[in-house]
């Protein structure tokens, strides 16, 4: 397995992946009509890829070739928060979790962030999402607070989970990108 920086013909497989693990992740937590409404067309991936702005980033995991799972992360959408670096969006296959991919991807973009100098690092999660609520907390993150939000036209409570200082929690970090 690879993590490597993000083409924009990786469009269609992150929006494969990242459908995949909604309907997986999501089912009983997000009505079913926003689920199965789904689909993988790839266009807006595609055009929000190649005008990605610099201190953003998409990070993708290749098992043998394949895209099994992405990250896109950059600056803190909340200017007033303390934590510098948010991963926006990280998801690995439902079938290849608990194979390290999610750790390796969450590692990387740790190490995006501190090469950016964002020293600290921020998550947001579905409250109801348990199995990702545990993944964040083995991998050192801190629950912050809750907030309300709309995602996608459902109102949700979302949990954040903080990382102060990166280079303490990822410091011995083995992430890197493969840089192509």
């Amino acid at each position: 397995m690879i993590v490597r920086r993000a083409r924009v013909e990786d469009a269609a497989a992150i929006e494969q992946v990242r459908t995949d693990t909604w309907r997986d992740a999501y089912r009983g937590l997000m009505p079913d009509s926003l689920l199965d409404r789904l689909g993988y067309d790839s266009t807006r991936r595609r055009a929000l890829m190649a005008a990605l702005p610099p201190d953003q980033f998409v990070l993708v995991a290749e098992n043998e070739g394949v895209v099994v799972g992405f990250c896109l992360g950059g600056r803190s959408r909340a200017t007033d928060d303390p934590f510098r670096g948010e991963v926006y969006a990280i998801y690995v296959l439902p079938e290849q979790q608990g194979r390290g991919i999610g750790r390796a991807l969450l590692e990387t973009a740790a190490k995006e962030f501190v090469e950016r100098d964002l020293g600290s690092m921020i998550i947001w999660v579905l409250r109801e999402n348990a199995p990702s609520r545990r993944f964040y907390e083995r991998m050192g993150g801190a629950w912050i607070r809750d907030e309300e939000r709309d995602l996608d036209g459902v109102r949700v409570t979302e949990s954040a989970y903080g990382w102060p200082d990166i280079s303490r929690s990822f410091g011995g970090s083995s992430g890197s990108v493969q840089r192509m």
